[in-house]
């Protein structure tokens, strides 16, 4: 599937990981909010976020959240604040009782103002707390560039953003990964997550993520694609600079990543073009070494979508690689089969607007579609599909109609959380 809206440069599917790790390590699994109170509202565990990108030049971006008990809450920002947190919203997370949000900002449908392309509300309450434009948002130019000026613009769009404390929120754009301190406001550009380009009159981007991921003091993801082989990045806290690398794994992109044990990662990768050559590999994050290495037979692609092209769900792990046949794998026999076909529950749903979301605590699996899908349409019909994967076939549980638009991100609550 083509996502109309997105542009040229997602083409080229470039990907670069990040991933921080301390001595400390006591602070949790993916979430990253570590031994924190659990938290009600908004930020309840059992609740389900969405962050719905919308029809940028049509309409600004919206969260619509489903509660512990079910029932279904659209446009949730704007009831608390009277307003559109951004316009083309691209990723979120949550971290000590506080969303983190970055949108692009390249539109203003029907002359509205947003409040910003990063903004930080109370996870509780959805109460707007600190909000950053573009123009908020510069850092230092980087050793060996040839730009004049000492301090840089950012370069939309964004992709993923990763909280490891107030001091170091990481998110990736089109020229990098960036550290951001929200404490004094100072934004740098992390050294090994770029390149340069036009002998330094540029700076190339290498950091295109498809997912990070947490893991105690870490921040995990794939990189690689056309500057650089594929590869596993780690950042680690109050530094501008890779800390460790992986390097020369197999694989041409990066699909996702998920966790597969305490201290162990699986970082997907794919081919070219939905070529069905692609790659499971197993690293312990203690050793920094691939424990195991599984080839298969599958396009597993994460297509333009900024979340893991590979989601995992009791012994298995699901994906669509854009299209609306959900796949699933066992990570027990390697056998992959078709396990649900989106338009049999959906027929309308020709577009799948994010990539599939699961929610291991209870095998849940989260498919977005929509029967339109462009920068300016606005969708007649939306389906946010629900099933239940804990059996031996997929059950539909729920199939909410028309409370989201063009879903770019699916968040189970518990998900920040540490178990």
């Amino acid at each position: 599937m083509k996502k109309l809206f997105y542009r040229a440069w997602a083409v080229c599917m470039l990907a670069v990981a990040v991933s921080g790790c301390s001595d400390d390590l006591s602070e949790g699994n993916s979430g990253g909010v570590g031994k924190e109170e659990i938290l009600g509202g908004y930020a309840d565990p059992k609740g389900v976020m969405i962050l719905n990108q919308g029809a940028p030049s049509s309409q600004n971006s919206s969260l619509t959240f489903i509660t512990p008990e079910g029932e279904v809450e659209d446009n949730v920002y704007r009831k608390v604040n009277g307003s559109a947190f951004g316009n083309y919203a691209e990723d979120l997370w949550m971290y000590n009782g506080k969303f983190y949000i970055v949108s692009d900002g390249l539109f203003e449908p029907n002359g509205e103002k947003t409040d910003g392309e990063l903004v930080i509300v109370d996870a509780v309450t959805l109460k707007l707390e600190k909000a950053y434009q573009i123009e908020d948002l510069k850092f230092p130019r980087p050793e060996g560039s040839l730009e004049e000026d000492e301090m840089l613009s950012l370069s939309t769009p964004f992709s993923n953003i990763a909280v490891l404390d107030e001091k170091n929120v990481f998110f990736a754009e089109g020229q990098g990964m960036f550290r951001f301190d929200t404490t004094t406001g100072e934004l740098n550009l992390i050294e090994g997550a770029y390149n340069f380009g036009n002998q330094g009159g540029t700076i190339e981007e290498v950091a295109s993520t498809r997912g990070i991921l947490r893991v105690g003091d870490c921040l995990y993801c794939g990189g690689g694609g056309f500057w650089q082989t594929t590869r596993l990045f780690e950042f680690a806290k109050d530094k501008n600079e890779v800390n460790r690398v992986l390097p020369d794994l197999n694989g041409d992109f990066i699909s996702g990543i998920c966790q597969t044990g305490e201290r162990e990662v699986m970082l997907a990768t794919c081919g070219r073009g939905g070529e069905k050559k692609s790659y499971l590999i197993f690293v312990d994050l203690d050793s920094w070494k691939v424990v195991k290495e599984v080839k298969i037979a599958e396009d597993i692609s994460a297509e333009f979508f900024n979340d893991s092209g590979i989601t995992k769900a009791g012994n298995y792990i699901y994906y669509a690689a854009g299209g609306t046949t959900i796949r699933r794998l066992s990570l027990e026999t390697w056998k992959a089969e078709d396990c649900i076909d989106v338009l049999k529950d959906a027929p309308e749903g020709i577009h799948l607007n994010c990539n599939v979301t699961a929610d291991p605590s209870n095998q849940y699996l989260y498919v977005a579609v929509s029967d339109k899908y462009s920068e300016s349409e606005i969708p007649t019909c939306n389906y946010l599909l629900i099933y239940d994967c804990s059996g031996a076939k997929p059950v539909l549980v729920n199939k909410i109609m028309n409370k989201t638009s063009y879903p770019i991100g699916i968040y189970p609550m518990n998900k920040f959380y540490s178990k």
